[in-house]
């Protein structure tokens, strides 16, 4: 079978920019060959930023004028991008930005209009990745474990720390089971941008601060453990819990920032229970594992239960999402289901988003 690229293309709940990966895939035998051609990320402009971040509280006819600016946006940005560096590409895969994310109302909304972008790109365009399996009943997250099974192989679990943190993970049995964990970046970077930082720079701040221990039991009793059971992290949720909560805080932001990331540590912890004394190895992506204190954190707390704590390159944590979003519309266009309804609680697998045809 002949190789397919595709570009993925993810835009984080933490809203620290759009992620681009140009990716080859080709099937050989029973695996599949694979590797990120190109990734960069580039900085939403403030005007859109700011509508993003006041997306879910729009009016109806606000929301899609933003879903048609964003796919413009995404589309043109591409565009500039294969130009400048003479890529090519046989699709594009695009997540979207989540707004709303309802399954238990059988709903899900991820808005960057995919006509759009096939239109400014002149490439077949892939999105609403998630609909599907919401459709068929599924919490339509997490995806992770699509990507992680067949791309990296050989750990027992594989821990996302984006703007919400979530795990997949083999049980004893070897079934996969995987869930959203908590907040993780959303929170982090919220308490920085208070201190007039985008983020806390390899966690420097949060290292000087005094951990709340108060303030950790009532942040980690808003997220109790729930193994085995299907579990989705909305944005409106992260908003009404743990950042109106630190909002409405009056300790020193600096200690707030020490207290986030050690409830952070510990409720990853408490989510990798199943692999304790199974002397297992977890590969940790996402922009949290840039956060030297929070992954020196982490690390200690797990190192005490026989788990290791590995990190992949700077390629792999950046944009493995991206890869993800690229593996799925490659799945898609060979019209091969998912496989994930074992872990996200739907009835039955489900093959794929909406393709958008681009103008030849």
């Amino acid at each position: 079978m002949m190789p397919v690229t595709i570009i993925g293309i993810m835009s984080g709940s933490s809203l620290d920019g759009l992620d681009m990966a140009l990716c080859r895939f080709e099937k050989k035998n029973e695996s599949i060959a694979w590797d990120i051609l190109k990734a960069q990320t580039i900085p939403f402009p403030e005007d859109l930023l700011s509508a993003l971040k006041k997306a879910p509280s729009m009016s109806g006819f606000d929301l899609m004028e933003l879903d048609a600016d964003l796919g413009k946006f995404i589309g043109l940005e591409i565009d500039h991008w294969i130009n400048t560096y003479d890529l090519m590409a046989d699709y594009i895969a695009s997540h979207g930005h989540t707004i709303f994310h309802e399954p238990a109302k059988g709903f899900t909304t991820q808005i960057g209009s995919g006509a759009h972008i096939a239109y400014e790109t002149g490439i077949d365009t892939i999105t609403s990745f998630r609909n599907a399996d919401v459709a068929a009943g599924g919490q339509g997250a997490p995806f992770a474990p699509v990507a992680d099974k067949n791309l990296f192989p050989g750990y027992k679990g594989y821990l996302n720390l984006g703007g919400i943190a979530n795990i997949d993970l083999l049980s004893k049995d070897d079934e996969w089971l995987a869930w959203d964990i908590g907040p993780c970046n959303q929170a982090l970077n919220m308490l920085s941008q208070l201190m007039g930082m985008p983020f806390d720079i390899d966690g420097i701040m949060a290292s000087k601060g005094d951990i709340k221990e108060y303030m950790v039991d009532e942040l980690l009793s808003m997220y109790p453990f729930q193994l085995g059971q299907p579990f989705a992290l909305s944005n409106a949720t992260v908003q009404s819990t743990w950042l109106e909560y630190l909002r409405s805080s009056k300790e020193n932001p600096v200690d707030l920032l020490a207290t986030t990331s050690e409830a952070i540590a510990r409720l990853v912890l408490v989510h990798l229970t199943p692999l304790i004394n199974r002397d297992a190895i977890v590969l940790v992506t996402g922009g949290g594992a840039h956060n030297h204190y929070l992954m020196h954190r982490i690390k200690a707390l797990s190192n005490a239960f026989q788990i290791s704590i590995v990190l992949p390159s700077k390629q792999i944590i950046d944009f493995k999402e991206s890869l993800l979003m690229a593996y799925l519309g490659y799945l898609t266009v060979q019209g091969t289901s998912f496989g994930i309804s074992d872990v996200t609680g739907a009835d039955s697998d489900t093959i794929g988003g909406a393709l958008f045809k681009a103008l030849r």
